[in-house]
């Protein structure tokens, strides 16, 4: 499958690619990904310092609480999507998986005369995701509309969602899983925090959480 590949705010895709390395290896080589980086500058995330360099760049893909920043970030990867595509999956960690779950659910939220929405993605997977945006934009009626509930329309895609035991943001990962059809979810949370752990048994137990959604998405 080939992936869609999205990082956490204050990061880039090269740190994206190191907290991932070990769980593409495990993955196998029948994948391949498209890293991208975000276009918003942000400062970087203090907890991913021993990852970069000291002068590289860091990025996210929005401000989640300007409703302007999110729906022009919106507009850009449509864009993308559609230019570098098709893609079979799609990959998110943090603010990368909150933005990318956020942007479907305006697809489906934008849908006319109850036609079915074709989403770009055949599979998600979504690590540490601090819930939807709408759920901590005070805005959220301007940039999603006032009808607007993720539960009206539940992402109906094979889904992999991963957090840490310790993730301050860990009830509205959860939230953010419960979002999705809970008949082709996957769930691992792991016993770490707000991150990608590397260890043997966690990398195994990821792989077998994606793997479930990769064979939905197959099948």
């Amino acid at each position: 499958m080939h992936f869609l590949c999205l990082h956490g705010r204050g990061t880039n895709s090269e740190i994206f690619k190191r907290q991932t390395a070990a769980l593409r290896h495990e993955l196998g080589d029948s994948h391949s990904y498209d890293f991208v980086d975000g276009t918003f500058p942000s400062a970087l995330n203090e907890d991913l310092r021993e990852l970069l360099p000291p002068d590289d760049e860091t990025f996210a893909y929005c401000n989640p609480l300007s409703p302007q920043s999110c729906a022009k970030a919106f507009d850009d990867l449509e864009r993308y999507v559609q230019a570098e595509g098709p893609y079979d999956g799609v990959m998110g960690f943090s603010l990368g998986a909150t933005f990318v779950m956020s942007w479907m659910f305006k697809k489906l939220g934008d849908q006319k005369d109850n036609k079915p929405v074709q989403l770009p993605f055949k599979v998600g997977i979504f690590f540490s995701a601090p819930g939807l945006l709408q759920y901590h934009d005070l805005l959220a009626e301007e940039l999603f509309g006032s009808k607007f509930n993720p539960a009206d329309g539940l992402l109906d895609i094979p889904t992999a969602h991963i957090w840490g035991c310790h993730d301050r943001d860990k009830e509205k990962a959860e939230a953010a899983s419960e979002a999705c059809n809970e008949l082709v979810r996957s769930v691992f949370v792991h016993d770490k925090g707000h991150e990608i752990p590397i260890s043997s048994d966690n990398v195994i137990s990821m792989v077998k959480a994606i793997n479930r959604a990769i064979t939905r998405a197959q099948t």
